[in-house]
């Protein structure tokens, strides 16, 4: 049986023939279930499209397999049957599909609601008597094993490889409106430590990037996990929450165990900087705590979520400087989008404050309506931000601020290249956040 897992992008990031790929390869990966799907699929033919690095494939699947974002459900719905003939039974899942399974139903003949990995075996026996459900929902299960060849494929980044040890939300409560991992995984779900080790044993690149949503949650779990893979010698990326600094005696092991960027969740900073980026204790008390993950040599990533009420220009050039003053090597900004159906996105509803336009869901484009500001000024001011802390003046003097800390061979890897690849993408205006 013949399997297409077909991975679609915005317009800006499609892939053109006869023309470079767009964008940074530093952040091009493979999407991540698909290499799940892959190695259950181990008895069929499973090929997987990119929109990103690939023209469509010349032939017909006998089941094709969809990831369905929410700001891509409408080009998803107005030009698959028209790619893909009725001979192609269509599956989708994520986030859309899981959110609004009715809808998706009028352009799917199967929908997985939640994780499809969990539900992929009953689906592929179900295709044997064809005999298909025209619903399935993941069960508690957990599938970790992934087929790492998609990773080789031309196009992808040669850098470094991607590592799931959890599912689900380890996200404070203020934050789970806005997790889609509490979308799709209701329960956190963890692999055996032996089996991660397992599957790092096999990963041929040095650099892995964690994609779990917090991979400190546990950290017994993640003390154990890098202790028992030190002999492996790789090198860790991994986001976590503010957690962190309640247990910062773990730094000095993260860094024996090869640790080289860790990303501060948008907890860290929280929602209310508008009154705390004038206090000098505030100042200092980041300040502080980045500097102590400098002094183990690990570069630090920080995570906003920007678009509150009270936010003005004046704010985003204070934010600017703030940021610099408190050493941060990378920054990844998103717009306040709460998910569909939360607490939160309800109660904007019920105030008439939210766009219901999906296609704008890309944690990018305003959604939320603040009274005094305009969608148009709040864009232009995080595209200030963001443009002048990847500006080359920008990353030159942050650059002199810090490599003294992280070493030569960090600041080079983990400093310079993360910089240059945003800046990159910016310049190419392929999208953001990447």
């Amino acid at each position: 049986m013949k399997i297409l897992f077909y991975n679609p992008a915005p317009t800006q990031k499609r892939f053109v023939p006869f023309e470079a790929i767009k964008g940074s390869a530093f952040f091009r990966r493979p999407n991540y279930d698909a290499m799940r799907l892959s190695f259950l699929s181990n008895e069929h033919d499973f090929y997987y499209y990119d929109e990103r690095i690939e023209e469509k494939p010349d032939f017909t699947p006998d089941i094709l397999v969809v990831n369905v974002p929410l700001n891509l459900s409408h080009y998803i719905q107005n030009t698959i049957r028209k790619r893909w003939g009725k001979k192609t039974r269509i599956i989708c899942y994520g986030f859309y599909t899981t959110l609004f399974p009715k809808s998706n139903k009028k352009f799917a003949d199967i929908i997985v609601i939640g994780d499809i990995a969990n539900v992929w075996k009953k689906i592929l026996s179900d295709a044997e008597t064809n005999n298909y459900a025209k619903v399935y929902k993941s069960n508690s299960l957990a599938q970790f094993n992934v087929d790492r060849r998609i990773e080789e494929k031309y196009g992808f980044t040669p850098a470094l490889s991607q590592l799931r040890t959890s599912f689900g939300c380890a996200c404070i409560n203020t934050q789970k409106d806005f997790c889609y991992e509490n979308i799709l995984y209701k329960n956190l779900a963890q692999w055996e430590i032996d089996r991660v080790v397992e599957e790092i044993s096999r990963i041929k690149r040095k650099i892995i990037f964690i994609r779990d949503d917090d991979f400190l949650y546990d950290i017994d779990y993640t003390v154990k996990l890098i202790e028992k893979s030190w002999r492996l010698k790789k090198m860790w990326i991994f986001q976590t929450s503010s957690r962190i600094f309640n247990q910062d005696s773990i730094l000095p092991v993260l860094r024996d165990n090869g640790t080289r960027i860790i990303w501060l969740k948008e907890d860290w900073l929280g929602k209310d900087l508008q009154n705390n980026i004038d206090d000098k204790n505030y100042l200092k008390e980041k300040k502080h705590q980045v500097s102590l993950i400098h002094k183990y040599r690990i570069a630090v990533g920080c995570k906003l979520r920007q678009g509150f009420e009270g936010e003005d220009f004046d704010f985003y050039r204070k934010l600017l400087k703030f940021l610099i003053k408190i050493k941060v090597d990378l920054i990844k900004i998103t717009v306040q989008t709460p998910i569909p159906q939360t607490v939160m996105y309800k109660d904007y509803m019920k105030r008439g404050q939210i766009i219901k336009d999906l296609t704008l869901y890309d944690q990018w484009m305003p959604v939320v309506s603040i009274p005094g500001t305009t969608p148009q000024a709040l864009y232009s001011w995080m595209e200030w931000l963001r443009d002048s802390f990847y500006s080359w003046d920008s990353i030159l003097h942050r650059n002199i601020l810090v490599s003294p800390k992280l070493g030569l061979y960090n600041t080079i890897l983990f400093y310079i290249i993360p910089n240059l690849s945003y800046r990159n993408n910016f310049l190419e205006k392929v999208g953001y956040p990447p």
